[in-house]
């Protein structure tokens, strides 16, 4: 998103820390629930397909720091929507670009859902991600 397009800053701000968990050797893209008090919601559903979800990528403007890259993760379960606004690491980035997927876990490393990210948007391959960050370094 443009940042002239960002009107009320407050929809921005960080909300849910991002880390990488390394699961047999290979790094998870995670968001941490910190106070996750609506688990049983998840629990309770027998059709998983009731919960769907999003994800947007925006840019912030930091005074000090300049520009950040955020992104802002939207779960919809039976109608009700929560959101997550996070500025994750490069590590981070590129792990949802390869493996497309993004775990919702609480504050003691459990998981409590993952989403597959469908999206043609994202870089798909180690080769094609090189390419782009050199036309990025002209």
């Amino acid at each position: 998103m443009p940042l002239d397009k960002i009107q009320d800053v407050e929809k921005y701000i960080q909300t849910h820390k991002s880390l990488i968990l390394h699961i047999k050797g290979n790094p998870v893209a995670c968001v941490v629930e910190e106070m996750f008090e609506n688990e049983s919601k998840y629990e309770l559903l027998e059709k998983k397909s009731e919960v769907k979800a999003s994800l947007s990528g925006f840019l912030n403007k930091h005074e000090e720091i300049g520009l950040l890259m955020g992104f802002k993760l939207r779960i919809q379960v039976s109608g009700q929507i929560f959101e997550y606004t996070s500025y994750p690491t490069d590590e981070f980035i590129d792990t949802v670009i390869f493996n497309e997927k993004i775990f919702l876990i609480d504050e003691k490393m459990n998981q409590i859902i993952s989403f597959k990210i469908l999206t043609d948007q994202f870089v798909k391959t180690k080769s094609e991600l090189d390419k782009f960050k050199k036309l990025l370094s002209k």
